[in-house]
């Protein structure tokens, strides 16, 4: 069920909603709101849009910039944080739009070259059919070129996009072989339709990126990431690629715990794992060089000059594989090609 605050009537979202005649219930607050994934409510916002991904401890992180304008997402995964970050189920979006425009341009006014995208808290295009955020922030990206603008998604709804300059934005997804999507990841698309819809994004010019993380180890993991590596190298050329991001499977106590108490709980927590130096749970390490090693030299054999890098893994990883340690979050993040860009 869609919601709309009545502080929040008035805002370009909801005006779109009305003009398309998309049925809503007006609410005085979102605390009104069942807290569910199939309930959402767009709201008066009343924090700060934009703000550096928090990162993690002892492991090798990037800059990157947030921008959330939305909180929840519609599909279940069942390693997914925002199960143990956010205090609600329901799907809270932020109706000020104007308001983060001018975020986004203040981020423009610094001068400092940035990558921000809203995959954090939300997925960036599973909601786009209804609240069109990419058409709000191409035509802003793309008519400056100190920010790069990334939508992070496991869905195929890239419509919008198809009807958009490309310049300054990346699209990402999300990838796990289809058997663990199709038991782990609820609701998403299933990876092969990800995969066909980075390459119409690719064909219409974007660049386009994906993000092994978390790796899962289960058994046959071999055989699965083989299997859709293949198929990801059949499809897209490396020279449409901004970048891949690898890491294995890690959790917090509080998502741990989670995880476990879901109907079916999954079974890749019945590998070993370990408390990490940043107080997330990790595979044993021998476990991860595995995981990690394989899918990195297998991308790296195919596409020889797309940027790899691990996110929050140890500097050991990074130098195991790559070479080199990036010792600090502005280290790695120099090494993007948006930084070497012009």
């Amino acid at each position: 069920m869609l919601y709309v605050e009545r502080s929040a009537l008035q805002s370009h979202l909801a005006q779109n909603l009305i003009k398309r005649n998309i049925h809503f219930e007006l609410v005085d607050s979102c605390q009104e709101v069942p807290d569910t994934k199939k309930d959402m409510v767009l709201k008066s916002h009343i924090e700060n849009f934009c703000r550096a991904c928090p990162a993690t401890s002892h492991y090798r992180c990037c800059n990157y910039w947030t921008a959330d304008v939305m909180e929840g997402c519609p599909f279940d995964c069942a390693y997914c944080v925002l199960q143990a970050y956010l205090p609600h189920k329901n799907i809270q979006v932020n109706a000020d739009s104007e308001r983060f425009i001018t975020s986004l341009n203040e981020l423009i006014k610094s001068g400092e070259k940035r990558r921000i995208g809203t995959g954090e808290l939300s997925d960036s295009l599973a909601l786009d059919e209804l609240f069109p955020f990419s058409q709000i922030i191409a035509p802003l990206i793309n008519a400056q070129d100190i920010l790069q603008f990334e939508f992070k998604t496991k869905s195929d709804r890239i419509g919008h996009l198809l009807n958009l300059n490309p310049k300054n934005v990346i699209v990402s997804w999300s990838l796990n072989p289809p058997e663990i999507a199709e038991r782990w990841e609820l609701g998403a698309a299933n990876p092969l339709k990800r995969i066909a819809a980075a390459k119409k994004c690719a064909d219409a010019g974007y660049k386009v990126a994906f993000h092994f993380d978390p790796v899962i180890y289960y058994n046959g993991w071999e055989l699965g990431y083989a299997s859709l590596l293949k198929t990801l190298f059949d499809n897209i050329k490396g020279s449409s690629v901004e970048y891949v991001s690898i890491s294995a499977f890690r959790a917090a106590s509080r998502l741990l715990a989670g995880i476990r108490l879901r109907q079916a709980a999954p079974t890749f927590l019945n590998e070993d794992i370990i408390l990490g130096l940043d107080r997330k749970y990790r595979y044993f390490r021998g476990i991860r060089l595995k995981l990690l090693g394989f899918i990195y030299k297998t991308i790296k054999k195919e596409w020889e000059n797309v940027f790899l890098y691990f996110c929050m893994e140890h500097s050991s990883f990074w130098e195991r594989f790559a070479g080199f340690d990036p010792i600090s979050r502005v280290g790695l993040e120099e090494r993007f090609p948006h930084y070497n860009a012009f």
